[in-house]
């Protein structure tokens, strides 16, 4: 059951992990018929397996530490990393004729607010299968440490996600934020200070699912749905051509970019962002600026999205600033700062009116992260992800982003999109990018430092986007 963010509640509390081992054999023996009925995953094929065989021989021999950063296309990725240690890296293994000191297992780093949506079984389970848990978007440093030492003591690989979420598109990856790289210096200057001499990688992961059997007919009646949700009248989608469908999605976007456009300029009018002109697509190349009567979404979605974060951001009283999955972060942790409270212990210590009133603070919090959490999911509507290759499955990338944000305007939970066909996990393992190979550098000063924790991120994110390939 999930928690209401409503109501005032005590800190988040900090588990460490506490593997179990009974518990991840039990997980194992279940974990196929999850991935099957729950997920729709009926395929897993690993690719470049041998990287990760070598990666695992070394640290059981005490000569590597390993830092391994997966794509995090969806809220599946974990059960598919579960299935590559817990099935794929055995087998695999055995097929080499390689034997592990011990069962494979990992670390992994968890947004502390999941347990929020997921329940109060996930709060319990996660630390007992290896989780570490962090709160995103502020320093936080009682995780940091905790991460430092299983990164240089622990006896699995620290599996971290660099674009910091989930991003919804399977074909696509985020803007990389810096932590994994810097996490990865951390922990050879920890080395260091230790006198110890492994080498500290960062091993990069790719994790991506397409549709088998091309279900146009139930992409197609998503659509339709959706349509329908949105008080769009349209007659009914029949074998229709490509064109077509991408017209009646791309109208789609628009209608939800002018509902949502309009309300905000009508009822949050004060917060909207300076107005800027937009040059066409079409436009001369001259010095003049041509104002487009309709601009594209691409150009409008940006508009509208800084327009949101600015009403919470208000709230908030923070300046709106950086990248949008930077405010994102920002506006979540001030929301979480007012909703579990550091300074209440108990919540039976304070008075009934004291109770009161942080409930109602509470409630104000969550409401203005309303603004930030529609947004999050508007941001797949380009109108490019899916012209550059129409594929069953990037439709339903944006189709499920879609439906988030309607389930979200209409105040409905919900889980998992609709069931649209069996899906295929393909993970490929990249190259490792040795951290210890620049840690002279790094260490030479602050300057130096700043510049090659940025030069690995680049790396890290050519190194994902070159284990992505095209969808069928």
């Amino acid at each position: 059951m999930s928690t209401s963010l409503d109501h005032v509640q005590t800190a988040f509390e900090i588990d460490p992990p506490d593997i179990k081992p009974w518990l991840i054999s039990g997980l194992r023996s279940v974990l196929p018929l999850w991935l099957r009925w729950q997920c729709g995953i009926t395929e897993i094929e690993d690719r470049y397996i041998d990287r990760l065989i070598d990666l695992i021989q070394k640290m059981n021999k005490g000569k590597v530490r390993c830092l391994i950063a997966f794509r995090h296309p969806t809220i599946d990725d974990q059960f598919a990393l579960f299935h590559l240690f817990a099935y794929s890296l055995p087998k695999a293994a055995k097929k080499q004729g390689t034997k592990f000191a011990k069962s494979p297992h990992c670390y992994y780093v968890y947004d502390r607010g999941i347990p929020l949506w997921a329940g109060k079984h996930v709060a319990w389970l996660y630390p007992r299968t290896g989780g570490i848990p962090i709160s995103r978007g502020k320093l936080d440093r009682d995780a940091l440490r905790m991460i430092r030492h299983y990164i240089v003591n622990g006896e699995y690989p620290v599996v971290i996600s660099p674009e910091g979420g989930t991003n919804n598109h399977n074909e696509l990856v985020n803007p990389l934020e810096p932590g994994v790289a810097q996490m990865g210096f951390w922990a050879a200057e920890d080395l260091e200070k230790a006198g110890r001499d492994e080498t500290v990688v960062i091993l990069p992961v790719g994790v991506q699912y397409e549709y088998l059997g091309a279900p146009w007919e139930q992409v197609d009646q998503f659509l339709m749905q959706l349509e329908s949700d949105c008080g769009i009248s349209k007659p009914a989608l029949r074998s229709p051509t490509m064109e077509e469908r991408y017209e009646r999605l791309y109208g789609l976007g628009e209608y939800l970019l002018d509902e949502m456009g309009q309300h905000y300029q009508k009822y949050y009018a004060a917060y909207a962002p300076e107005p800027k002109e937009i040059v066409t697509k079409s436009a001369q190349a001259t010095s003049e600026v041509v104002t487009a009567t309709k601009p594209e979404i691409a150009d409008r979605l940006p508009l509208l999205l800084d327009h949101m974060l600015r009403v919470a951001e208000a709230h908030f009283k923070i300046k709106p600033k950086g990248t949008f999955i930077d405010r994102c972060r920002r506006l979540e942790a001030a929301g979480f700062e007012q909703i579990f409270r550091t300074d209440i212990d108990d919540l039976n210590s304070i008075s009934p009116l004291e109770k009161g009133l942080a409930d109602h603070l509470a409630k104000e919090a969550n409401s203005s992260q309303w603004h930030m959490r529609i947004a999050e999911t508007l941001t797949a509507i380009s109108g490019n992800y899916i012209k550059e290759s129409p594929t069953p499955t990037r439709f339903a990338d944006v189709l499920q982003q879609v439906w988030r944000a309607v389930a979200r305007v209409k105040s409905q939970t919900f889980g998992r999109p609709p069931y649209l066909g069996d899906r295929k996990c393909t993970i490929s393992i990249g190259e490792p990018i040795s951290i210890s190979d620049r840690y002279a550098e790094y260490k030479s000063d602050r300057q130096n430092a700043r510049r090659v924790v940025n030069d690995v991120t680049c790396d890290l994110q050519h190194a994902l986007e070159g284990l992505i390939f095209p969808s069928k």
